[in-house]
């Protein structure tokens, strides 16, 4: 289940960081939750959960994303998937990504620690004990450091260029296509406008080793996933939210307060 939201959110923000005030972007304190469905069945949840820390001196914006699957069905499919991001919230710029993965038979646990004055990203494979010293640019983001750096930003811009972003230890192009409008029901905030976004890109995503992803990133801004939508061998994935907290005087902050 490596994080549908990944590639989802990816996507959805595919665009050259544009602005140096990132101060609307990084908000520490808040909280999206998902319900994940399959054939309609509701079979695992996703949170992400943001605060602000100090390290080393330094003040860091910490992400963390956790899956799981409901206790009902672990004896179908077992999921435990946990990733911790610190981001620079003055640049944008990722300083370390720790990764562990759980789903089936399937595991991954990966660290990368970035070196932006080098050029270097540290990648270790924990359980191939293998390590690379993979070579970026100054301004490299990974996936979610860019997806923030970029929540306000206008799609239709976005969605003209491509880019290149670092995952699991590569570099790798990104790019998106708009597909249509639609109204996604978000409890707490009733029908949201949102735009149908179609991801292009070739690295790894929960439940879409092998199919087609689409997603919905609501028009307001902080540009919250509202819904995806995954086809795979085995059928089809839903992912909705359902709800958002934390600080904040916008759409998000507003609505989810008011139930």
């Amino acid at each position: 289940m490596k994080n549908l939201f990944l590639i989802a959110w990816a996507g959805l923000i595919a665009g050259a960081v544009h602005a140096e005030d990132y101060s609307g972007c990084f908000i520490p304190g808040e909280i999206a939750e998902y319900r994940i469905s399959w054939m309609g069945l509701p079979i695992a949840w996703s949170k992400t959960s943001t605060e602000l820390i100090t390290q080393d001196g330094r003040k860091l914006f910490r992400l963390r994303m956790e899956s799981k699957n409901y206790k009902a069905y672990n004896h179908i499919y077992k999921v435990d998937d946990h990733t911790e991001v610190l981001i620079d919230p003055e640049t944008a710029l990722p300083v370390r990504i720790d990764l562990r993965i759980h789903e089936g038979n399937r595991r991954r646990s990966h660290r990368t620690i970035f070196n932006h004055d080098k050029k270097i990203a540290f990648f270790e494979d924990r359980i191939a004990k293998v390590t690379n010293e993979v070579p970026i640019t100054a301004k490299t983001q990974d996936v979610f450091s860019f997806i923030y750096a970029n929540r306000n930003a206008s799609l239709e811009s976005l969605a003209k260029q491509n880019h290149m972003l670092y995952a699991d230890g590569k570099v790798y192009e990104l790019g998106m296509k708009i597909i249509d409008e639609d109204r996604i029901k978000v409890p707490g905030h009733g029908r949201v406008k949102s735009v149908q976004v179609e991801p292009i890109a070739e690295f790894d995503g929960m439940f879409v080793r092998k199919g087609k992803i689409v997603f919905w990133v609501s028009k307001e801004n902080r540009r919250m996933v509202t819904c995806i939508k995954a086809k795979v061998p085995v059928g089809k994935i839903t992912a909705k939210l359902q709800k958002v907290s934390g600080p904040g005087d916008d759409f998000w902050a507003k609505k989810g307060n008011e139930k």
